[in-house]
Order: structure tokens, then C-alpha cells, then sequence
């Protein structure tokens, strides 16, 4: 509202988060009524993925494109929380391919302060006696009583970080935004590509396993892999998907974004792995987090809606 009368500007259009509970979206349905023009509600990770396209010109590509978002939250077009979003864009449209398997969402936004409720939402049974000693007796059966009825569900690739780093003892609470992703990383300081295990995620319907990478991690942990082996071998899998979904579709040319896309780890596995094959673009003026969701929701508004 500042701005606006600052400038002395009336906006034609109103652009916001399609996120019910974010303030910016009651402020911007409140400026849509008041200055009586229409208001688009665009999807947060479809806002990511338009901010690079948007940055590299690819709005009128005739290749389809891939795009690779993955982050903590977004608020999904069937009302879950998304981020771990595989999306085609072409002619000016996206549809969403595929993500992670829906796993609970527990406790709201205690969630993501707690990489251990990630780890508890999707431990399997084998995992059961390392993360009961996480929590109090009384914590069990609060959150056991939650996950049996909860209907919120996640395909949160951020909290499949927060699970990992959680399951290997190295972050159960955060105490800053991202903690639990950036100790995850920084457990590598140096690792062999060709050496790194590769953890094979089931994917049916489109839909990836995300229990099992996690399990993985679990039976390489309690056979006293090296963490930093393991950190490598989580990375390598999730690189290696990305261009498994890429060969399944035909595309070539990747388009990644979301704040796990700040692990320069991944994004180092990620080029090299790449060759000359397929061509990837990242947001570069722009940050991957959500500093690009504006320019993106503009990128959406003129490509996919005013087109």
C-alpha cells in the first residue's frame, strides 16, 4: 500500500501466492477488492520454476522443458503441501509429472523447526527403536496419535533432508532456518563420484519412494558407513533422479530452482553428471529460495495466464 501511494500508481492486476494462510495473500484478496481489480492466485512452485525460465528466456522454448523444484513448502493444487515438484512446461503450460510419495504432516509448522518429527513421519519399522529415543513417552504418543489421523500430507524434499540429518544424529531441532539441510552438507568435505552408491527409490505411478532412500540411509548408518559417505550417497541418488525422470520424458533441457538447490553439493553432482546431454539452468541473478517467487508469479501471469 506504500508503494502504491508513494508512487501514485494504480495496479491493474493483483498477483499472490495461491497459500490461503500467508499474509500476502489476505493483503493482496483486501487490495484486489479495494482497487476493484482482478486478483491471480499462482502456484508457489510453479512461480519457482517461471522465475528461471524467466531468467534464461525459455518462455517461448520449442523443447519441452523439466522442471525440477524442490523445497520445504508450497501449498499443493489438491490442497497438500508440496516440494519435490517435477513439472513439463511447453507451450506456455505446466502440468505437474511427478513427486514424492506423500508422507504425514505432523504438528504444522513445529514440523519444520523439528527435523525429528520428519524423521518420525517417515521412519519404516526397522527405524522404530533409534527414533523412539528422540522423543519422551509422552511426545510418542502425542505425535503417534497425530500421524493415525492426521490428513495433511507432504511431498516436502526439504523434510526428506531434515529426516536424513535427523536419522544420522545430526540435527533434531532447529535452531536457524535450514539448519538441518546445511549440517547435512557440510558433513562432505571431499567425495569420489564413481564411489558414491546409488539408493534406487522405487517409483510407481510417478511417484517417488522417498521411505526407501531414507532406509537406505538407515541400513548404511547402523553398518557404520561413514556419515559423510552416506551424505554423498544421498545427493548422488537424488542427482541421479533428476535425470532418470528427464530420460523418462525425453526432455533435455532441466530447469531447477527451490531453496535445496542452495546445497552446492548437489548442484556440483548435478553438472557434472550432466555432460553435454542435457542443458540445466539454475536461477543465477536471482537466489533459488523464495526470492525469486515474485518475478516468478510475474513470469506465470504473462506466460502461462495472459498468453
Amino acid at each position: 500500500y506504500d508503494f502504491i501511494s508513494i508512487f501514485e500508481e494504480q495496479p491493474e492486476i493483483i498477483l499472490t501466492d495461491s497459500h490461503p494462510q500467508y499474509e500476502s495473500n489476505k493483503t493482496a484478496h483486501e487490495m484486489s477488492q479495494n482497487f476493484k481489480v482482478p486478483l491471480f492466485e499462482i502456484q508457489h512452485h510453479k512461480a519457482h520454476m517461471m522465475s528461471v525460465i524467466g531468467e534464461h528466456s525459455l518462455a517461448d522454448s520449442k523443447y519441452k522443458i523439466l522442471g525440477v523444484i524442490w523445497d520445504g513448502t508450497g501449498y499443493g493444487e489438491d490442497y497438500q503441501i508440496w516440494g519435490s515438484e517435477f513439472f513439463i512446461y511447453q507451450n506456455h503450460q505446466i502440468m505437474r509429472i511427478s513427486h514424492l510419495n506423500y508422507f504425514n504432516w505432523i504438528a504444522g509448522n513445529k514440523m519444520a523447526l523439528e527435523p525429528r518429527l520428519s524423521l518420525f513421519s517417515l521412519m519404516t519399522e526397522s527405524m522404530e527403536s533409534l527414533v523412539k529415543e528422540k522423543f519422551t513417552s509422552e511426545e510418542w504418543g502425542i505425535y503417534s496419535t497425530l500421524k493415525s489421523s492426521n490428513s495433511l500430507k507432504t511431498s516436502s524434499m526439504g523434510r526428506l533432508f531434515d529426516a536424513v540429518a535427523s536419522l544420522l544424529n545430526l540435527v533434531d531441532y532447529n535452531t536457524y532456518e535450514g539448519e538441518a539441510a546445511i549440517v547435512l552438507e557440510n558433513q562432505i568435505t571431499s567425495y569420489e563420484l564413481n564411489n558414491c552408491s546409488n539408493y534406487h527409490p522405487i517409483i510407481i505411478d510417478n511417484k517417488i519412494d522417498g521411505q526407501q532412500i531414507l532406509e537406505n540411509c538407515f541400513y548404511d548408518f547402523i553398518n557404520n558407513v561413514p556419515i559423510s559417505d552416506i551424505v554423498a550417497n544421498f545427493l548422488y541418488t537424488l542427482s541421479l533422479l533428476v535425470f532418470e525422470v528427464a530420460n523418462q520424458h525425453q526432455i533435455k533441457n532441466i530447469a531447477l530452482s527451490g531453496g535445496v538447490f542452495q546445497n552446492t553439493t548437489l548442484v556440483d553432482m548435478l553438472c557434472t553428471l550432466a555432460t553435454n546431454q542435457y542443458n540445466l539452468y539454475f536461477n543465477h541473478q536471482l537466489s533459488p529460495n523464495d526470492e525469486n517467487i515474485a518475478i516468478g508469479q510475474l513470469m506465470y501471469y504473462y506466460h502461462c495466464i495472459k498468453h
